[in-house]
């Protein structure tokens, strides 16, 4: 029996999924342009999410999750990225946080801590990136240390989104005996572990309230038993694990911020009227038709392209890897697109704050450069359709 038996009335997906668009249009719509505006963690509004139980939908039902799948993270991403990026973003990396407890947690981890993540008492996050190896995630240069029985960690992680917010990190790094650079571990981190503390602050061209700031671990002490999966099998984790969980995460939430511009460009285009051409509203004009058509289709094209790549990765299918490898940056790209004709349409005002373009503008950059950055997928893909290897 486990400690999560007891739970009464588990919400379902679907459940989470209609509260959290709630939450999305009335908190988070309300409180985003704050947020951007101050650098400041969106704490008001992570609390909303938990009282409604969105942070457990990655947790399995044994311990009083949803037991979402890919595409129930998908649609409670894209959901929130319409209304507060930053938001989104720490849910999804809290998300891909949860899905590795979830599946390579020791069982005694996994009583500890899911049913609080499932309560909304928890938020994890991932620690992978070093600056010694930039943009590849995937390969931690810092190496472990055992110290009687325990790990001892030191390591500065470059960007940890939700640094000194986050209740526990996944931490990557090499294992003591690493020979090579895929010779790594995962560890289950308390931020209460002495040794932890954000290095500063990184003022981000956008996604400015997700908290993301390098993150430094000295002499930081965590037992063997916080270990995610096998010795040395933290390379396959990520690849099995982290990967799907966030490039597709990544995906949503630019599907999500290119919805809300091309939202806010409909609003803006029916409504705003001319004197000079007798009260005519900016719809009428053709080449905003022609601007609004090609909006609609590459938003529509990113999302299915999203969806078809969540269908094949949950299928197993066999080239499911080259989807996932090429869906953030393609979702990356489009947003791009119809945010900067967003910004086209909206004219002098749309490059001022009021109305959140220019938020949504400055959001939608940051995928292309959140490791793997969009060149290093691209490299990816290339290698990957030609049959040459990875890594």
């Amino acid at each position: 029996m486990t400690a999560a038996t007891n739970i009464p009335n588990l919400p379902s997906a679907s459940q989470i999924l209609a509260e959290s668009k709630y939450v999305s249009l009335e908190v988070l719509a309300r409180t985003a342009d704050e947020t951007d505006r101050l650098r400041r963690f969106p704490r008001k509004a992570i609390e909303e999410l938990s009282k409604r139980q969105v942070l457990g939908l990655m947790v399995s039902r044994e311990f009083g999750g949803a037991s979402g799948s890919l595409l129930d993270m998908a649609l409670v991403l894209e959901t929130l990225a319409k209304g507060c990026a930053s938001t989104a973003m720490i849910v999804l990396m809290h998300y891909c946080a949860t899905a590795v407890l979830v599946a390579k947690a020791p069982i005694e981890l996994k009583r500890s801590i899911l049913p609080h993540i499932s309560r909304g008492e928890h938020l994890s996050t991932l620690a992978l990136s070093e600056a010694g190896s930039g943009g590849h995630f995937q390969s931690p240069v810092s190496r472990a240390l055992q110290k009687n029985g325990n790990i001892e960690l030191n390591a500065t992680k470059s960007f940890a989104t939700s640094a000194g917010e986050a209740d526990s990190y996944i931490v990557s790094t090499l294992n003591p005996q690493a020979v090579g650079p895929q010779e790594l571990d995962l560890y289950f981190v308390q931020s209460s572990e002495a040794g932890i503390e954000p290095a500063g602050f990184f003022e981000g061209l956008g996604l400015a309230g997700n908290a993301s700031a390098p993150l430094n671990l000295n002499q930081v002490l965590v037992p063997l038993q916080n270990r995610l999966g096998d010795e040395k099998s933290g390379f396959a984790t990520m690849l099995e694990v982290v990967l799907p969980h966030f490039q597709t995460g990544c995906a949503a939430v630019s599907v999500g911020i290119a919805n809300a511009a091309l939202q806010r460009t409909i609003e803006h285009t029916t409504s705003r009227k001319y004197q000079h051409l007798n009260q005519s509203p900016l719809a009428q004009i053709p080449r905003v038709q022609f601007l609004i058509a090609e909006m609609t289709m590459e938003l529509r094209s990113a999302r299915a392209y999203l969806y078809e790549t969540i269908r094949k990765a949950m299928a197993g299918e066999a080239d499911a890897m080259i989807d996932v490898l090429s869906v953030k940056a393609k979702a990356a790209e489009a947003s791009l697109a119809i945010v900067s004709r967003a910004l086209t349409l909206g004219g002098g005002a749309a490059f001022g704050r009021r109305g959140g373009l220019e938020r949504l503008f400055r959001d939608a950059q940051a995928s292309a450069v959140m490791a793997p950055v969009t060149d290093v997928l691209k490299d990816f893909v290339g290698k990957a359709v030609l049959g040459l290897p990875l890594f």
